[in-house]
């Protein structure tokens, strides 16, 4: 019994100094709280503070960004005409579809026209086997028959055949040189689509990402976005692109010899970037070599003098054309 007595006495003071222990620990994690409470005070005293003064800067800017309002206006104008050409723009390209359709039908004739050529060959080749064995069979005949009266028809039967055997081995080489030509020209007409398919895909994807950032120009000038640095930088980088691109439909149109294409795409890229000294250059050199103007080619490319660097390899040969005609045509020196 007093065992018992004993061992409740040593639980109770044990609960009682655990509860005791619990309570200053609960204690002391309080005072570090409210110690962090009073850290996050200051610190929220502080924020609110540097809070007012970012605010007072931003009634500042707000006023720039009211003067500059009537420019971002007439930038968006700028961008609705360039979503106009790039409407433009996408006809051209679906008249490039076409062109490469027509493409694919030639290919398509061609492809049809070398079958027939190989089934020629076939039956050319089968019928020289069989008149190769029936002159075999003429021969062994011929011997057998030699001494009968019939021997000089079959002579003339045996030359007639090494003459339809010599036609039919001239057609033949005539059909395989057609055919080689045929092969070569379909191996061409391949390699040229490929190239303009290409080239295509190259210049929808530039068409599709001018469009996309054309798209997100406008819908940032209908927000009126907070900064407008970036907004001019967006249209500087759209309106570069844009000229890229119409420089790249200009040297393909060039290549193509589709000539007036070619002079308006560069006539617009000298419109988005007037200092871009190769679309003078270029049209220049369609005028010189293809048009047959010089009057206007030499105009062109004393632009192209303008704006060129005094190191690059095309300075020499345009100084010489424009003295060489303007000598002939006795206009004086050049400028």
């Amino acid at each position: 019994m007093k065992k018992t007595i004993l061992i409740i006495l040593i639980v109770l003071v044990l609960g009682e100094a655990g509860f005791i222990f619990y309570s200053v620990n609960n204690s002391k994690i309080l005072e570090k709280k409210i110690e962090q409470i009073k850290k996050d005070s200051e610190s929220i005293n502080q924020e609110r503070k540097e809070l007012k003064e970012r605010i007072n800067e931003l009634v500042k800017e707000n006023e720039a960004l009211k003067t500059d309002r009537n420019n971002l206006l007439a930038q968006v104008k700028n961008l609705l005409g360039e979503r106009n050409r790039a409407n433009e723009l996408q006809t051209s390209l679906e008249k490039a579809n076409l062109e490469i359709i027509q493409l694919e039908k030639e290919k398509d004739n061609l492809y049809n026209q070398n079958q027939k050529f190989q089934n020629m060959i076939k039956e050319l080749m089968t019928k020289q086997e069989e008149l190769n064995q029936e002159l075999e069979n003429l021969k062994v005949a011929y011997e057998k028959l030699k001494k009968q009266t019939e021997i000089n028809a079959l002579k003339k039967e045996v030359a007639d055949l090494k003459k339809e055997k010599e036609n039919l081995t001239k057609k033949l080489d005539t059909v395989q040189k057609e055919l080689a030509k045929t092969n070569a020209e379909n191996k061409e007409l391949e390699n040229n689509l490929k190239n303009t398919k290409e080239e295509l895909k190259d210049y929808k994807n530039k068409y599709m990402e001018a469009l996309e950032k054309n798209k997100s120009l406008e819908k940032e000038a209908k927000n009126i976005p907070d900064n407008f640095a970036k907004l001019a930088w967006q249209n500087k980088k759209l309106i570069k692109e844009t000229a890229q691109m119409h420089y790249n439909l200009g040297v393909f149109y060039t290549k193509n010899k589709e000539y007036e294409r070619a002079i308006a795409e560069f006539e617009r890229v000298i419109e988005l970037t007037p200092q871009d000294a190769y679309a003078y250059f270029n049209l220049g050199y369609i005028y010189a070599e293809y048009l047959v103007n010089r009057k206007k080619a030499i105009e062109y490319f004393r632009k192209f003098l303008n704006y060129a660097k005094s190191d690059d390899p095309d300075v020499d040969w345009v100084k010489k054309y424009i003295l060489t005609w303007e000598t002939y045509e006795g206009e004086g020196t050049m400028k």
